[in-house]
């Protein structure tokens, strides 16, 4: 029989962890954790238990059994990570906050877009009605009065005319988007990739704070349980699957053996904030890398709740704006005509 797996909530996925770092807190085993845990979740979300179990009895890599619950490829990086440093109990912990968080950010994102798109699809609609039935008629009277049309309505006229063309272009322009991420994904390198995002301002702050956010709380705790900075990349290396951190810590490596200093490697690339290099050089030389890097990861994550918040509270007024502007114009085309007809009756 074949069942239908629906997606595991993001959210949900991060209470998973969250409650299983707690578990692993107190005493019990992980696979005793994850049967007490399972019996709370929906039966879909049961068989990828099931999955992650049979993995652990098989003796996989702790990667391989997370990769089994469909977790995103970040977490599961940093989980293998943290493990191989003896610290898996608190990056369950703290992966799991961070999937809930990032579901929040979603969630709020969606609340704060889906009702002025809503009234978009509806003025939009409504400008074409007009189009189509309203400003014809309009037309057709002024043609029999022999009144001439008043220059605002025919601009708005003209507008309207394209809409339909616009959102053809628009379509195509979505699959042609979609169609060169796809290839660029396939075959242009991790690194290369996001030397591209960087280009566009938009991703440019955010990008950066979110990879030194990951490197620094990773890289930091490695750091702290005792590890080298080369070991340390090495275990960065080895349990990242084929992403960006991989080729940066690949990087990292060769920069070291040539006699360059951790600061001056990430600083000659545009792939993290400026300020972790300050932070590198101070935690560096007051020997409390790894406490520094893991204080800064945290700030950071914080800055970018704010950020992500700020964001969003901007973003609802300016779509309302928009669509106010164009429902205004809009009906100033409609009544503008009655006036004119009213003046010459």
């Amino acid at each position: 029989m074949v069942f239908k797996i629906r997606r595991w909530k993001r959210a949900e996925q991060g209470a998973f962890l969250y409650k299983l770092g707690l578990l692993l807190r107190r005493g019990y085993s992980i696979h005793k954790s994850m049967v007490l845990l399972k019996s709370h979740l929906k039966e879909e979300e049961q068989r990828l238990i099931d999955d992650a179990l049979d993995s652990l009895h098989a003796g996989k890599p702790l990667r391989d059994i997370f990769t089994s619950l469909h977790l995103p490829n970040e977490i599961i990086s940093s989980i293998s990570i943290n493990s191989a440093n003896g610290n898996l109990i608190q990056s369950l912990i703290e992966n799991g906050s961070i999937l809930k968080k990032k579901a929040e950010w979603a969630q709020r994102l969606n609340k704060t877009i889906r009702y002025p798109m809503f009234l978009m699809f509806l003025a939009v609609w409504m400008g074409i009605l007009f189009y189509r039935f309203l400003f014809p008629q309009f037309s057709l009277l002024f043609s029999s009065l022999e009144i001439k049309t008043p220059y605002f309505t025919s601009m708005m006229l003209s507008v309207l005319a394209l809409i339909p063309n616009l959102l053809f272009l628009l379509f195509i322009s979505v699959l042609l988007s979609i169609f060169v991420v796809f290839m660029i994904k396939k075959r242009v390198a991790p690194s290369a990739q996001m030397r591209l995002l960087m280009y566009i301002p938009v991703f440019n702050t955010f990008l950066k704070r979110m990879n030194s956010h990951f490197f620094s709380v990773n890289f930091g705790s490695m750091i702290k349980s005792g590890l080298p900075v080369t070991d340390a990349l090495i275990v960065l290396e080895s349990h990242m699957n084929k992403g960006f951190f991989q080729e940066e810590s690949r990087r990292l490596q060769k920069g070291l053996l040539d006699g360059k200093t951790l600061p001056e490697l990430l600083t000659d690339k545009p792939y993290f904030s400026k300020d972790l290099s300050e932070i590198i050089r101070f935690g560096q030389a007051h020997g409390e890398l790894g406490s520094e890097l893991i204080q800064y990861g945290d700030w950071l994550f914080l800055e970018l709740e704010e950020m992500i918040a700020s964001s969003m509270q901007k973003l609802q007024p300016i779509l309302f704006a928009v669509i106010g502007g164009f429902v205004l114009l809009l009906f100033a085309s409609i009544l503008l005509p009655m006036f004119k007809l009213m003046e010459a009756l």
